[in-house]
């Protein structure tokens, strides 16, 4: 399929979305938002950052310290804080998310053209369209869907879904900053695996120091961010490979259910399947 003449429509105007269109710059980006946030960037809520930069992008670089418990990790306190998630069983690289010395990367996606306060109502993947929640019940069609949103949402808006048989495993998180004392270079993050103590990581940057927990604390001050830390589903594989029969791929680490998926490893799957078509 030529991608130049292809109507490429994304749900999402978030950082997926945005990396979507920096690849292909012809996609048509659709955001529930009312409006566009005060810099395009901020859509990534929290102390995040990337593992390696996004070719082509201003990047820079910074140092990234990861501690368990306040100390170096190690293979017993790593097992213990995955153990107080209730995220024991996973396979994720545990190595890389848990390196006590590392780099971390911020890349500069230009600013993007999303279209705001576009809800989609209902999806009809057999006749390319797109229902959207206004007045007129607008129809937007599409040749390739490019899905950004956590998957089970995604699949509730569809006319005819693949079947699914188990749920979908996930648990909020509730996040909180305050302005550090002191300015620090580059991160820190230090995860907590004892029981006793609700947070479970604290992260140290330049210009915030953010506190995260799953149990959902009376302090207002705490934003809740959902889907949070999601958990492996049996049948997301089959479901992902159902919907690419219908012309919809699923990017990000919510819109795969793909719980370790990391922003670059995001980007290279949006280039591996755009050079394929």
């Amino acid at each position: 399929m030529n991608l130049i003449h292809a109507h490429v429509v994304v749900i999402g105007g978030g950082y997926v979305g945005q990396l979507i269109q920096h690849a292909i710059p012809s996609a048509r980006l659709l955001d529930w938002r009312k409006t566009a946030p005060a810099d395009h960037l901020e859509t990534r809520i929290g102390p995040q950052y990337l593992w390696e930069p996004i070719p082509g992008l201003k990047s820079y670089s910074f140092p990234v310290i990861t501690l368990v418990d306040g100390k170096p990790p190690t293979p017993e306190s790593i097992l213990a804080y995955k153990k107080k998630i209730g995220k024991q069983d996973d396979e994720g690289d545990w190595g890389l998310q848990f390196q006590h010395e590392t780099v971390g990367w911020h890349s500069h996606l230009p600013v993007p053209r999303v279209e705001y306060d576009r809800r989609v109502r209902s999806i009809d993947l057999a006749a390319h369209t797109l229902t959207m929640k206004d007045e007129d019940d607008a129809i937007i069609h599409y040749d390739l869907l490019l899905n950004t949103i956590p998957l089970d949402y995604f699949l509730r808006l569809c006319v005819i879904t693949p079947p699914v048989h188990y749920p979908w495993r996930n648990n909020p998180i509730y996040m909180t900053s305050v302005n550090p004392v002191d300015a620090t270079e580059g991160y820190t993050l230090n995860y907590i695996s004892s029981p006793e103590f609700v947070t479970y990581r604290i992260t140290f940057t330049p210009g915030k120091t953010f506190y995260e927990t799953l149990l959902e604390p009376a302090d207002r001050d705490f934003v809740k961010l959902v889907p949070g830390k999601i958990h492996p589903h049996p049948e997301s594989e089959k479901i992902l490979k159902a919907l690419r029969m219908y012309g919809v791929q699923c990017f990000g680490r919510y819109a795969t259910w793909r719980p370790d998926e990391l922003a670059h490893q995001t980007w290279e799957h949006i280039v591996a399947w755009r050079d394929s078509l």
